[in-house]
């Protein structure tokens, strides 16, 4: 499908004859316009945001137009035989979807701040572009989505997106320290005696004083003295 940007869906309004498809496909590929759509969120996270509701949409918007598909290749033939017309096509914009929605979430999960909300509704709004032709009859709705093409920007800026988010989700990872942790402090060592062994054993009990001993009648036995020697029986003075 050829990238003409939201322009192209307006093309129903022209009642166009019956034409064959364009020669190119719906796979999304590199387009020479590379800028936001008029509309679309200006910000990384909105804007791929906005190509996830655009092309979901186009993915529904597909099965709704497929036997007008069909019909079209049978009238008109098509450069890419396939049973089920852009069948290939549709399975690459599924990827596409999903790397998408990879990249949402990193960005989510990277992000102090709730942006879940803010995703909703650009996701919403890149559906809306499809409501005016959805509100035509089906074959113009058919011809509009041939029409339709994903900017090529929505590949990049999704790649830039959750590069971005992935790192910095990085450097915030579970287990790095917080701007509230105080920071690390060694122990303070305690001073250990001069020729004493690591760890210093603790000191022994402190002798009792020596009013202590004699107080409770303990006293360490100590030498008697000499008794003063009684001179012999019958000496004299």
């Amino acid at each position: 499908m050829a990238f003409a940007a939201l322009l192209a869906l307006t093309l129903f309004a022209q009642g166009p004859a019956e034409a064959p498809p364009p020669s190119g496909t719906i796979a999304i590929q590199a387009q020479d316009d590379d800028v936001i759509p008029p509309g679309a969120p200006t910000d990384d996270y909105g804007f791929v945001a906005w190509c996830y509701g655009a092309l979901d949409e186009s993915l529904t918007v597909y099965q709704v137009v497929l036997p007008d598909l069909k019909d079209i290749d049978a009238k008109f033939g098509s450069p890419v035989k396939e049973t089920t017309p852009y069948a290939e096509d549709i399975v690459d914009e599924r990827k596409a979807l999903k790397r998408f929605a990879s990249a949402m979430e990193a960005a989510e999960r990277a992000s102090p701040q709730p942006i879940s909300e803010h995703g909703v509704a650009a996701i919403n709004l890149g559906r809306s572009i499809w409501d005016p032709a959805k509100a035509q009859p089906r074959r113009q709705l058919a011809h509009a989505w041939l029409m339709w093409g994903l900017p090529n920007r929505c590949e990049s800026t999704a790649k830039t997106l959750k590069t971005r988010a992935t790192l910095l989700g990085q450097a915030m990872a579970v287990g790095a320290p917080t701007v509230d942790e105080p920071p690390h402090r060694e122990p303070v060592p305690q001073p250990t005696p001069q020729g004493a062994s690591e760890p210093v054993a603790a000191p022994a009990p402190a002798s009792p004083s020596i009013d202590t001993l004699l107080d409770s009648g303990s006293a360490p036995a100590k030498d008697k003295p000499a008794e003063d020697k009684q001179p012999p029986a019958g000496s004299a003075n």
